[in-house]
C-alpha cells in the first residue's frame, strides 16, 4: 500500500481532517520500505504483480508477497526496518479494567520479577484533558451525521440558555477516557488502565508471561466517581423509521417535524391493524450473541515522535486511515498537548483482514497515546490474540421483536420491529449500525406500513463495531425466520409467501426512500424454484430419512446495501515515463481484492492493466482543491464544494463506487492526455474516443494507421507537457455528482466533481475548475441506501437429534452482483461469506461480561470457528455430495454496467437460512444465535 513520490510530501491544511482549525499539517503516506536487490529477504514491494491482458486478473496483484511470507503486514515490522528511525525500540503494553461495579485505585507491580518491571508507568491523571479523552469525528452517514450534529446544536443552545442538556455530562462525541483516571470506575471491561513501557523486548516478554491470565494481581479497586452514563443508556441517535404508505415517511417528511408527528402515525398503524380482523398477524423475536470477526492477524503498528521536527511517524494497518488520523491529530490538537504536531508520516500496511473489526478502532488511538511517553524512542504495539478477544471491536448482540400482518392473499400490510443492540464500553460507530438495521428490518419486500425502533445501549462489555453486515444479519435473521413461522402456520409455500411481497423499481423502502434500481427478486426467486436443491426438497428429505438422518431445507432472501447515504471516492491514475500504469486510491484492500480490481478495470480504457496499485493514500483527497465546507450554503454552485471528503474502506464500496472514481478518472487521462499526444504523433486534427481502439496494447485508428504502444505515447506526453496523470473525486448520493472539465483534448463531461492533472515534471496535481455542475440534492439523504445486492440462499443441513449436532450438507446462493469485474474474487467472497455465517450461526459463542473475552483468557480453544469440515467444499451443486454453488445473474441488458459491493451480500441469509433448515428438519424453530448442540437439545426435549 504505497503512494509514491508524485505525491509525497504535499501538505493538506488540517481542516480537511479537523474543522476546528485551518493550521497546516503536513501529512506523508508511504509504502513499505522496499529491500535492495543484494539485500537479504525483507519487506515486500507489493501490489506490483499486475496482470497481462487488459481487464483481466490472471492472479491477485498483491498475492504473491502474500503467499510467500514476504514483509506486508504491520505486525511484520520493527524500528530497524524502517528508514531513518532510530534502532532502539520500546515496548507497549495496555492493562485492561476488570470492573465496572468498583473504582480503580491504582497498580502494584512489586511482585513483579525485576526483569519484568516497566521501564516507565503512565496512569490516567499523567494524561492532559486532551489526551486522555479527545475529541473524535466518527462521520460515517450523512443522514445520521445531520441528526447527530442537529441534536449537538440543541444541546449547546439548552446548555447556554440554562435548560436540560440530558441525563449525564458527557457530550455526544465523547468515547470515555483512553486510561481510566485513577478514582474513577471504568465506563467498560476492556478500558485501559494504565500503559506500561518496556525498553526491551526480553522485559517486555517477562511481563507478559508473569502477568498471564493474573491480572486482579496487579490491579487494585475501592470506592469512587462513577463519570459517565450509566449501563443501559442508549448512545445518539436512536432510530425511529415510520411508514404509513405513500402519507408518510422518514424520507419524505420534513426533518425538523418528523420526530413530532411520527406518534400519531404510530396510533393510525395500530388503529389500522386493529380494525382489520382478517390480517394475519405473526410475532416473533430474536437474539444473537455478540461475535469476533476473527480477522488473521491481530491488530499492531509501530510509533516513533520526532519531537526535534515535531513528526509523528506510524506502521499501521487501518480500514479508516482518514478518519485515524484525523483522531490522532485531536489528540495535539490543544494547547495542553505534549508538544505540537506538525507533521504524521504514515506507512500503510495491507491490514491482513478486517471485517469491519478495523473500522474506527480505538487502536489507533492507543499507539499514537503510547508514543508520546518513550522519550522519542520508537514504540511497537502488537496485540496478541488474547487481546484481540478482549479489546477488538466486535458484531454486535442483539435482541429483537416484533410483529408481521399480512393479508389472506399473503400480501404483507405491517412489520413492526425494536431492535436492542448491545453497544459496549465505546459509542463507536454502534448508532449507525442500528440505523442501517432498522432499514434492514423491512427485508426484501414491498410493505405500506412500518415502525421500526433500533437502538444501541451503553453496557460493560467489549465495543461492538462495524462488523461484517453492518445490522444486516442481525435484521434479515428476525424477519426471514418470521416469515417461515408465518408460513408454516398457514400452510403456504415459503417461497411463494415471499414471490407475493418482493420489492421492485418503483417500490419504497420501509424508510419511504424509493427503489430505483433494478433488484431482479422475481428471476432469483425463479432460479431458485428450479433448482433441484429447492424443487426436489421433499425427495432429498425422504432419502436422508432412509439412511436414519434427519434432514431439511430452508430458504431466505436478503437485501444488503452497500454504500452509505453519501459517499466521496477519490483516486489518480498515473502514466509512468516507462508507459506503464499506477493506480492510486485512499481505499485500503481488506484481503477483498480491492487492488487486483481497481488494476484491471482501466485496462480497456487506457489499453493495459496498471502495473502498480497503491491502497491507503490518505492524501490524494487534499490535493483535489475540494472542500467540504460551505459556510454561505452554495452546494453545487460552489465549484470547489463536494459533500463528502473520503471515508473508510467499509460498506462494499469497490464494485460500484470505488470503480467508478477510478475508471472516470482513466478516462480522464485518455481524453486529455492519450489521444492529444496520438494526435501529435500521427498528425491528425484532435481525435474523438470513437476513433481510436487498442489493439494487442497499441492504440490504433479504427481506419487504419501506425500502432502506438504506451510506452510511445508516453515519450511524447513527457515531451510534449501534456498531463502525465490525473486525480479525480467521485461523489455518490443516489446519483453520482457531474460535471464539465477543461482540459487539453477539450471539455470533457465526467461523472466526477473533482478533477486534477499531474505535470510531467512529478510536481503536485494541479486541480481544473469545473464547469456546469449537476450533483445530488440534499434531500436523498434521508433515503438512508440507493443500491443494493439481493441474495437468495438455499440451505439444506442434517441434524443428529441425539447430540444436536448440525452438519450442513448444501447451500445455493442466488446473487445479483451487477457486472462482475474479477469472477475469482467474487466466488471468494461468496465462500467466504458462507464459511462465516455458518460459523457464527452455528459455533462461535461469545459470553458477555467477565465470563467472555473481557477476562482476557479467550483464544480458539474456546471461541471455536468454522473449520474445512463444517463447510460444504465443492463449488458445485451434486447430489448426493456436499457442496456450495453461486449462481450470479447477467448484469441487465442496455445502460452502463455496473458492479454491486457483495461482500456482505451472500453471508447475510444464510443464518435465516439455517434456521429455517432446522425447522424443516425437527418441527422446532430456534432463534437465538448460536445454534449450539446443547440449544438444539433443549429445543427438542432432551
Amino acid at each position: 500500500m504505497t503512494l509514491r513520490s508524485r505525491s509525497v510530501g504535499a501538505a493538506v491544511t488540517r481542516r480537511t481532517f479537523l474543522a476546528s482549525t485551518g493550521s497546516a499539517v503536513a501529512l506523508t503516506v508511504m509504502g513499505v520500505p522496499l529491500s535492495s536487490p543484494a539485500a537479504p529477504p525483507g519487506p515486500a514491494d507489493i501490489g506490483t504483480d499486475g496482470s497481462p491482458v487488459p481487464g483481466v486478473a490472471s492472479q491477485r496483484i498483491d498475492g504473491l508477497a502474500k503467499v510467500t511470507g514476504q514483509k506486508v503486514y504491520a505486525r511484520d515490522f520493527n524500528a530497524r526496518d524502517m528508514p531513518g528511525w532510530p534502532d532502539t525500540q520500546w515496548h507497549a503494553l495496555y492493562l485492561a479494567a476488570l470492573t465496572t461495579s468498583q473504582a480503580f485505585e491504582g497498580i502494584d507491580l512489586s511482585s513483579l520479577p525485576a526483569e519484568a518491571q516497566p521501564t516507565r508507568v503512565v496512569l490516567g491523571n499523567e494524561l492532559s484533558p486532551t489526551m486522555r479523552a479527545p475529541q473524535l469525528d466518527l462521520n460515517r452517514d450523512l443522514h445520521i451525521d445531520e441528526r447527530i450534529a442537529k441534536a449537538h446544536a440543541q444541546r449547546l443552545k439548552a446548555r447556554n440558555s440554562g435548560g436540560d442538556v440530558g441525563s449525564f455530562n458527557l457530550p455526544d462525541e465523547l468515547l470515555f477516557d483512553l486510561i481510566v483516571l485513577p478514582g474513577n470506575v471504568p465506563n467498560f471491561l476492556g478500558q485501559a488502565v494504565a500503559l506500561l513501557l518496556f525498553d526491551s523486548l526480553a522485559g517486555y516478554r517477562a511481563a507478559r508471561r508473569a502477568m498471564a491470565f493474573n491480572d486482579a494481581a496487579y490491579q487494585r479497586y475501592g470506592t469512587g466517581n462513577q463519570d459517565g452514563p450509566p449501563l443501559g443508556t442508549a448512545f445518539t441517535p436512536k432510530t425511529t423509521y415510520v411508514k404509513f404508505g405513500d402519507q408518510f415517511s422518514y424520507a419524505t417528511a420534513d426533518p425538523d417535524t418528523y420526530m413530532d408527528q411520527v406518534p400519531q402515525w404510530q396510533d393510525r398503524i395500530n388503529d389500522t391493524l386493529d380494525n382489520d380482523a382478517s390480517l394475519i398477524r405473526q410475532p416473533f423475536s430474536a437474539e444473537m450473541r455478540a461475535m469476533d470477526p476473527m480477522f488473521m492477524e491481530p491488530e499492531a503498528g509501530l510509533v516513533w515522535i520526532d519531537s526535534g521536527l515535531d513528526t509523528m511517524h506510524l506502521v499501521l494497518g487501518t480500514q479508516s486511515p482518514d478518519g485515524d488520523i484525523a483522531n490522532i491529530l485531536s489528540m495535539y490538537d490543544s494547547t495542553d498537548a505534549p508538544f505540537p504536531l506538525k507533521a504524521v508520516n504514515l506507512t500503510s500496511c495491507y491490514p491482513g483482514g478486517g471485517f469491519g473489526g478495523r473500522d474506527s478502532s480505538p487502536f489507533s488511538l492507543m499507539l499514537a497515546l503510547a508514543g508520546a511517553y518513550s522519550g522519542g524512542n520508537p514504540v511497537r504495539l502488537a496485540h496478541d490474540r488474547f487481546d484481540q478477544f478482549r479489546v477488538g471491536l466486535k458484531r454486535h448482540g442483539a435482541d429483537l421483536s416484533g410483529e408481521l400482518a399480512v393479508d389472506p392473499d399473503m400480501r404483507l400490510q405491517s412489520v413492526q420491529m425494536t431492535l436492542t443492540f448491545d453497544g459496549g464500553g465505546r459509542r463507536n460507530l454502534s448508532p449507525y449500525v442500528a440505523s442501517l438495521a432498522a432499514l434492514c428490518a423491512g427485508g426484501s419486500y414491498t410493505i405500506p406500513m412500518a415502525n421500526i425502533y433500533a437502538e444501541a445501549v451503553h453496557t460493560q462489555n467489549v465495543s461492538g463495531g462495524s462488523q461484517r453486515g453492518f445490522g444486516g444479519p442481525q435484521a434479515f435473521f428476525a424477519f426471514e425466520t418470521a416469515l417461515d413461522d408465518l408460513a408454516a402456520a398457514q400452510g403456504w409455500d415459503p417461497l411463494e409467501l415471499r414471490a407475493a411481497n418482493l420489492l421492485t423499481e418503483g417500490d419504497t423502502t420501509v424508510v419511504g426512500g424509493p427503489v430505483e434500481q433494478p433488484l431482479s427478486l422475481a428471476e432469483m426467486l425463479e432460479i431458485t424454484r428450479a433448482h433441484p436443491l429447492w424443487a426436489e426438497r421433499e425427495t432429498i428429505q425422504s432419502e436422508y430419512a432412509a439412511r436414519g438422518l434427519t434432514y431439511g431445507t430452508g430458504l431466505a432472501l436478503s437485501l444488503q446495501a452497500y454504500g452509505t447515504s453519501g459517499d466521496g471516492m477519490v483516486a489518480s491514475v498515473l502514466l509512468n515515463r516507462d508507459g506503464s500504469l499506477t493506480v492510486q486510491s485512499d481505499a485500503v484492500d481488506m484481503g477483498n481484492g480491492s487492488a487486483t480490481t481497481l488494476g484491471v478495470v482501466i485496462g480497456p480504457i487506457l489499453g493495459a492493466n496498471a502495473a502498480q496499485v497503491d491502497m491507503g493514500c490518505y492524501t490524494l483527497f487534499g490535493m483535489t482543491g475540494l472542500t467540504t465546507s460551505d459556510p454561505e450554503g452554495r452546494r453545487w454552485d460552489n465549484p470547489n464544494w463536494t459533500a463528502k471528503s473520503v471515508g473508510s474502506s467499509s460498506a462494499c464500496l469497490t464494485a460500484l463506487h470505488q470503480v467508478h472514481t477510478v475508471r472516470q478518472t482513466a478516462q480522464a487521462l485518455f481524453q486529455a492526455a492519450i489521444l492529444p499526444a496520438a494526435a501529435k504523433i500521427w498528425g491528425t486534427p484532435p481525435l474523438t474516443p470513437n476513433e481510436v481502439a487498442w489493439r494487442d496494447g497499441a492504440l490504433v485508428l479504427t481506419g487504419g494507421g501506425t500502432p502506438l504502444p504506451l510506452s510511445q505515447l508516453a515519450e511524447t506526453i513527457y515531451g510534449s507537457d501534456l498531463p502525465a496523470g490525473a486525480l479525480g473525486h467521485g461523489y455518490f448520493q443516489n446519483t453520482w455528482a457531474e460535471a464539465s472539465f477543461p482540459t487539453p483534448g477539450g471539455l470533457l463531461p465526467l461523472q466526477l466533481d473533482g478533477l486534477a492533472f499531474y505535470p510531467p515534471e512529478g510536481t503536485a496535481p494541479v486541480p481544473v475548475t469545473r464547469q456546469d455542475t449537476v450533483g445530488p440534492d440534499s434531500a436523498s439523504k434521508r433515503y438512508s441506501r440507493y443500491v443494493w445486492a439481493p441474495c437468495v440462499n438455499v440451505v439444506g443441513l442434517t441434524v443428529d437429534t441425539t447430540s444436536g449436532t448440525v452438519q450442513v450438507e448444501n447451500v445455493l446462493s442466488v446473487l445479483n452482483a451487477g457486472q462482475i469485474h474479477v469472477p475469482q474474487l467474487v466466488s471468494g467472497q461468496s465462500q467466504g461469506g458462507v464459511a462465516m455465517a455458518i460459523s457464527y450461526t452455528l459455533l462461535e459463542d461469545m459470553p458477555p461480561g467477565m465470563e467472555g473475552p473481557a477476562n482476557g483468557m479467550w483464544n480458539l480453544n474456546r471461541y471455536h470457528l468454522a473449520r474445512a469440515q463444517d463447510v460444504p467444499l465443492r463449488t458445485d451443486y451434486t447430489p448426493g455430495e456436499r457442496g456450495q454453488q453461486l449462481i450470479t445473474l447477467a448484469p441487465p441488458p442496455g445502460g452502463t454496467p455496473a458492479g454491486r459491493g457483495i461482500a456482505e451480500a451472500v453471508m447475510c441469509s444464510v443464518p435465516p437460512a439455517i434456521s429455517n433448515a432446522l425447522r424443516d428438519a425437527t418441527g422446532k424453530r430456534f432463534t437465538s444465535l448460536p445454534i449450539t448442540p446443547a440449544k438444539i437439545l433443549e429445543g427438542l426435549g432432551q
